[in-house]
């Protein structure tokens, strides 16, 4: 490491999201659409560390070093201090070509090419995860959402006060970032739920616009949600292939699987409307029961969005006389599950405790990360005494 003197740290979370209903919707192939999820953490924390280099340090060092122990990372990116105007040149970071993590490295480059890295100062980023890599969670929006904010403040502190750092401007920035350089496909749903927390409808008129309200509800509907909710999550996620299946028969404009996902789609943005509408009401068991028959539109899509692992998971849930569950994401191969426990007043149905040790019983690589309902994006600036 390089020797320095911690000039600021800021420390930036953002909570991922579970039980999203109407995913697919948010996308430029399925919107118009409507989405209602639940933010829970701990997600993703970025501690960045602004350090001033000491007069040994050499001018060839890259000024962004990257920790990421969740990916085994470890490295140094970026224009070197001897290259020319080093860190001020905000042109170097636009054309920054990434060297191993295209979506972090790239978020740091928006954010770097839009304020300038003090000269002869390095930047350290660590990134810390809650839930595991590949949960469908929205972990990875998470991160960038987290990213730009911290580096953000870290380089200018004004920025955590500044109109850059409000919820919505740092998710569609975040969008961007994941599907203009990173060249990704992505709905808009996860990188609001991490900036916004809380439970939210969201609704996405003209892709990727979105107009968010925080549901209204009451503290001990929220507690109750809270009490009621396991979240299992599986191996890592990776379902390329059945989703540029679904992708390919919206866009195909014919035929019975284009009419299919295109119905699946509608009812899914419905099924939004809904579940807002059960949750500010209070009532968590329609809630839950709108969660399973979203679940069932998402295997009407496509069977393969429901896996083997979610499948055996709602049998677990369904012999403990759970009130719902919903997969994760866009579904497919490993990824998570979210289960509603019965109701309280059921003495047939079994708590979260006893959900969770079956479920870590049928299959030891299942986990089970407590995770509660969160708010969204906080920053926290610490400057030391000189």
């Amino acid at each position: 490491m390089v020797n320095g003197r911690i000039v600021r740290t800021v420390r930036a979370t953002t909570p991922v999201r579970v039980a999203d209903v109407g995913g697919w919707t948010d996308t430029w192939f399925g919107s118009p659409g409507q989405v209602c999820s639940v933010a829970v953490g701990p997600g993703v924390e970025v501690r960045a560390e602004l350090v001033r280099l000491d007069d040994t340090a050499t001018d060839l060092v890259p000024p962004v070093h990257l920790i990421a122990p969740d990916l085994g990372e470890s490295y140094r990116f970026g224009p070197s201090i001897a290259d020319s105007a080093p860190h001020a040149n905000l042109d170097a970071w636009a054309g920054h070509r990434a060297l191993r993590q295209p979506l972090l490295e790239y978020a740091v480059a928006e954010a770097l090419g839009r304020r300038q890295l003090p000269a002869h100062h390095e930047l350290r980023l660590t990134i810390s995860s809650g839930v595991p890599v590949g949960a469908s969670l929205g972990t990875s929006a998470a991160v960038l959402v987290a990213l730009l904010a911290a580096v953000d403040a870290a380089v200018a502190p004004a920025a955590a006060t500044s109109a850059s750092a409000d919820p919505g401007t740092l998710a569609r920035r975040a969008h961007a970032v994941e599907t203009g350089r990173g060249g990704r496909e992505a709905g808009v749903q996860d990188h609001w739920a991490a900036a916004l927390g809380h439970a939210q409808h969201l609704v996405i008129d003209t892709y990727p616009n979105v107009r968010a309200r925080r549901l209204d509800i009451e503290d001990r509907t929220m507690a109750e949600v809270a009490g009621r909710l396991v979240t299992v999550v599986f191996r890592s996620h990776d379902s390329s292939a059945v989703h540029g299946e679904v992708i390919h028969a919206l866009l195909s404009c014919d035929g019975p699987a284009h009419h299919r996902v295109r119905q699946a789609t509608r009812q899914l943005a419905s099924l939004a409307t809904d579940a807002a509408a059960a949750l500010e009401d209070g009532d968590v068991d329609r809630w839950a029961g709108i969660l399973t028959r979203s679940t069932e539109v998402q295997s009407e899509m496509h069977p393969g969005l429901v896996g083997p692992d979610h499948h055996r998971a709602i049998e677990v849930a369904r012999n403990l006389r759970a009130a719902g569950w919903k997969v994760n994401g866009a579904g497919g191969t490993g990824g998570s599950l979210t289960i509603v426990a019965g109701s309280p007043d059921d003495p047939t149905s079994s708590p979260t405790a006893e959900i969770s040790a079956r479920l870590t019983a049928a299959d030891p690589h299942w986990q089970v990360p407590d995770l509660a309902p969160s708010g969204g994006l906080t920053v926290v600036v610490d400057e030391p005494p000189a």
